[in-house]
């Protein structure tokens, strides 16, 4: 398995986020006891690998249905930050910066997002796009360092790639990454 670069904590790093990680496996009955002190105090990107691995395979349905929401979230999340640590690396490897394309960029994929969200089957993914959409706009904005905006671009790259046959893709947006497995 690949290793999730620490860029991914320094952009989406967050102790309100290790919070709602540990309380969709407390939901969720994935949590085991040595894991909890890394959700706690590790590394982010440990956080986030240990929550996507306990929840990856959880049906939401066996969930309660007062909890289904967060614990789709975090799934969501952890699986999306995984990837985005994917991307920023493929980016950083090739040498790719941030263009002046990227408010176009993420109007694009915070669109695309969005309507993906209204899915029934994407339950989670509003919280999770939202989220690094907000973070990866942040990264971009001025006065960040360079090395934040590249990862921020990155990310947001990933994202819309999903949506490449779509109308207004850009080409150059295209970035591959692996799935988190």
């Amino acid at each position: 398995m690949f290793k999730i670069p620490d860029r991914v904590a320094d952009l989406f790093g967050d102790d309100a986020i290790r919070v709602e990680f540990q309380q969709a496996l407390l939901a969720a009955g994935q949590v085991q006891g040595h894991e909890m002190k890394y959700l706690e105090d590790g590394p982010f990107s440990e956080a986030a690998r240990i929550t996507h691995g306990r929840l990856h395979g959880v049906d939401l349905q066996t969930i309660p249905e007062d909890q289904r929401s967060l614990v789709a979230g975090a799934k969501a999340l952890a699986h999306r930050l995984i990837t985005s640590g994917y991307a920023i690396h493929e980016a950083a490897t090739a040498g790719e910066r941030a263009q002046d394309d990227w408010s176009e960029l993420l109007a694009f994929a915070r669109g695309k997002c969005e309507f993906s969200a209204q899915i029934a089957d994407n339950m989670g993914w509003e919280r999770c796009s939202a989220y690094i959409l907000d973070r990866a706009e942040a990264a971009l904005g001025g006065g960040q360092p360079a090395e934040d905006r590249d990862a921020g671009y990155a990310v947001l790259r990933h994202l819309a790639s999903f949506y490449r046959a779509d109308p207004g893709f850009q080409p150059s947006w295209y970035i591959q990454v692996p799935e988190a497995s």
